[in-house]
């Protein structure tokens, strides 16, 4: 995540900063804070413009962008069935099982279903939703919504993809709009938890793709050109191979707090690029990399599946390196030397690198493979 503000100083880490986790021996084992402190918030969680809301929400409403509301409904069901006493519901979300289980299988087609992926593998999915597992009487409240969530389909062309990428923090989103436009069999998907880093992305792709609406006089008739879906009925696949960014899908919120969602081996790399580090020791809980969220990346990574870092802080990148190296010891990944060529995962140089190079501060890089079953 490319932020504005890098945790109130200048984005790489001082003398006495680096002397206080110089012993990466001795990081203490944490679990990821998703809840940022108020003048972080403060400092970097500007609203987006209303031009940007705007986009947003039309490319919400054509599938490239996600729906945050599907999602909160989607994390509801899921914790509420984990949390529920019936044991159907617990022995059918334990995370112990493997790929064969019900509720991943479910799951699986639930995110290709909204991603636009085609899978020859769904029809086999259509077994018993994970809803009707949940009995509670919280969510009988919320049964339209789940049943919202259960039914939500993207208005996009289903077609198969090669690979599945997450960017988690893209920033302005240069890096993951040329990755795109470089791999075309490929799906991209980012996350961005600043509204205004999402709004520039998506005028972008609305700009390129031919999108953007129109002034007109009548508000009901933009609404009805904006609503048009993008489906099998007016559109063929040579004409949607000729729109570009088909390959992308964009999600507005926490990228860390999405891989819980996520089916088992779903994706084939993630890429962190200049996450803020976090520099001071009472800060460390906020960084991205913990061990919890590394046993999330291993369970939705597929095997060989790579984990992409870029950094300007020594500070970030020896701390990462520790708890990597960690997960090593126990077999779950194992890093990759040399780091393959940036120019095949982050070809663009952004506005914050190139700021850090400015002042004095190099970029770092690490890949590392997850490993084992």
């Amino acid at each position: 995540m490319e932020a504005d503000a890098r945790s109130g100083s200048n984005g790489g880490c001082s003398e006495q900063q680096e002397h206080d986790i110089s012993n990466v021996q001795e990081v203490v084992v944490q679990k990821y804070e998703a809840r940022k402190p108020k003048w972080w918030v403060k400092l970097s969680g500007r609203r987006a413009t209303r031009a940007q809301r705007q986009t947003i929400q039309h490319m919400t409403l054509r599938g490239y962008c996600f729906s945050r509301q599907i999602l909160s409904d989607f994390s509801r069901v899921n914790n509420s069935a984990k949390h529920s006493s019936s044991s159907s519901a617990a022995e059918q979300l334990s995370r112990e099982k493997d790929d064969s289980t019900e509720e991943d299988r479910w799951r699986r087609m639930w995110w290709n279903r909204s991603l636009a992926v085609f899978d020859e593998n769904d029809g086999a999915a259509s077994a018993t939703p994970i809803i009707n597992t949940v009995t509670n009487s919280r969510n009988a409240k919320h049964a339209q919504k789940i049943q919202s969530m259960y039914s939500n389909k993207s208005p996009l062309v289903p077609r198969e993809f090669e690979r599945i990428v997450l960017e988690i923090g893209f920033g302005s989103g240069k890096n993951i709009l040329a990755n795109a436009k470089r791999d075309e069999n490929t799906l991209f998907l980012g996350s961005e938890i600043h509204q205004p880093g999402c709004g520039a992305i998506l005028q972008k792709m609305e700009a390129e793709m031919g999108l953007k609406i129109k002034a007109v006089n009548s508000d009901t008739e933009e609404k009805k050109v904006d609503t048009v879906p993008i489906s099998t009925e007016n559109s063929n696949n040579d004409q949607v191979e000729a729109i570009p960014y088909q390959n992308v899908r964009i999600f507005q919120g926490d990228g860390i707090k999405l891989l819980s969602h996520l089916p088992r081996k779903y994706l084939d790399a993630i890429l962190i690029t200049f996450p803020d580090p976090f520099p001071k020791e009472g800060h460390s809980h906020w960084r991205v990399i913990q061990t919890n969220v590394l046993e999330e990346m291993h369970r939705i990574l597929h095997c060989n599946g790579k984990v992409y870092i870029a950094t300007d802080a020594e500070c970030f990148n020896d701390w990462t390196r520790n708890i990597f190296a960690k997960e090593a010891s126990k077999g779950a990944f194992e890093e990759v030397t040399p780091c393959p060529d940036r120019s095949t995962w982050l070809p663009i140089v952004s506005y914050y690198e190139q700021k850090g190079i400015d002042e004095g501060r190099h970029t770092m890089l690490q890949c590392w493979k997850r490993v084992g079953v």
